[in-house]
């Protein structure tokens, strides 16, 4: 709504020097943060498509492009957990538009953008069920690698306006379950007020989200590693993520 849009952008100038400070970083906390359909309306910029990924036909952008409603519910999850946000959109794949994401953030009185998942390779056996499957599927191997590389992490949601119940339906071992860490934001309304409670939710909710590192404990602890390994979050229903 463009209308309640400019009123949240008029709200959050005046209050940009009256909110509440942010907590210190904790790394332990994680956002992984996808930006179109979440801070950005979903078809307002003009895309090419480059290697069967829709991204910006701009090098860089601005803050007009941006939901000040949705960026406010950013800052409305960091400020409650701490979290430190990891780009995980695929417009992270040019320094310009990371650079711009990152100092569009900063103007917001947001963290700036330190990490940024990696790029993988989307499995073969995919393609003929459709790009959004496949699309949906690499991002969950991704926020995974880049979790098994920061065990020091013990709390994270992923914003998206992808649905991760595709994702999980075609999981493979060593890919975390996704649906139950994640908030689907509608990608015409971005992240709202009820989107941020629920991520805050999920932050603050015990879990492990090491279950690959945790298996490969108790295969150290138990006689039959194999066992151990069977048992793991890693191949049975989320209790634990």
């Amino acid at each position: 709504d463009p209308e309640k849009d400019a009123a949240a952008k008029l709200s959050a100038e005046k209050n940009l020097f009256t909110r509440p400070k942010l907590p210190p970083m904790d790394k332990t906390r994680v956002i992984f943060l996808d930006v179109d359909g979440v801070l950005i309306p979903t078809g307002s910029i003009e895309t090419i498509w480059v290697d069967g990924v829709a991204l910006p036909k701009r090098a860089t952008l601005s803050d007009s492009d941006f939901s000040v409603a949705a960026l406010g519910n950013l800052r409305s999850i960091v400020q409650q957990t701490g979290a430190m946000i990891v780009l995980s959109s695929e417009w992270r794949r040019t320094d310009k538009l990371k650079a711009s994401i990152s100092d569009i953030l900063k103007k917001q009185d947001l963290p700036p953008l330190l990490e940024a998942t990696d790029i993988l390779t989307p499995r073969p056996e995919l393609h003929k069920y459709g790009a959004i499957l496949g699309w949906c599927e690499r991002r969950s191997r991704e926020i995974g690698r880049w979790l098994k590389d920061h065990p020091e992490v013990l709390s994270w949601v992923a914003l998206d306006d992808l649905d991760f119940a595709l994702a999980d339906s075609v999981r493979v071992a060593g890919t975390p379950f996704m649906k139950c860490r994640s908030v689907h934001t509608d990608d015409k309304k971005c992240l709202t007020e009820a989107d941020a409670a629920e991520a805050v939710r999920l932050i603050l909710a015990p879990q492990d989200p090491h279950p690959h590192q945790r298996a490969s404990a108790e295969a150290r602890e138990v006689p039959d590693a194999r066992n151990a390994l069977i048992c793991s979050t890693e191949d049975t229903l989320p209790e634990r993520l």
